[in-house]
């Protein structure tokens, strides 16, 4: 008859697989992300969505003169502008990849960044995931051994 540790290591190798899974099918889909943040004097936020075409970002800065760049997944420029009152900015991604908002204070004061981007995972979030489901083909594989014939 099986012991504990054979039934321990089965378990903990199913959960393994079901959470790896889980994320790895969670890593490809979009999901609203808040941009809220507070950038102080003389700093500089890089804000990277991963975002499907059609997605959307929304971008708003108030508080302190800034300066903003924003690029898509190509390098290209969509837009530099610098100011001294609120911005607000509404980007929908005409190709899948990563955009990248550059927001510098370039005042005396806190910058208030608020908004939101529709954003997924990276390669990198999906090969955590199945790292997980290895590890628990792994962990079942050790259990097997702990099965007494």
């Amino acid at each position: 008859m099986p012991g504990k540790v054979f039934y321990a290591t089965l378990v903990a190798g199913a959960v393994f697989i079901v959470i790896g899974a889980a994320s790895s099918i969670y890593s490809g889909i979009p999901r609203d992300v808040s941009l809220d943040y507070v950038v102080g004097p003389g700093q500089i936020d890089i804000i990277t969505p991963e975002m499907n075409e059609g997605g959307v970002a929304d971008l708003t800065l108030s508080g302190s003169s800034y300066e903003v760049a924003i690029t898509d997944p190509d390098g290209r420029d969509l837009l530099l502008e610098r100011g001294n009152s609120t911005f607000n900015y509404e980007l929908t991604a005409q190709r899948p990849g990563e955009y990248r908002f550059i927001v510098n204070n370039t005042g005396t004061a806190d910058l208030v960044i608020t908004g939101h981007a529709e954003t997924k995972s990276s390669a990198l979030g999906l090969t955590g995931a199945l790292m997980l489901v290895v590890t628990g083909v792994i962990v079942l594989g050790l259990g097997l051994r702990f099965r007494k014939n």
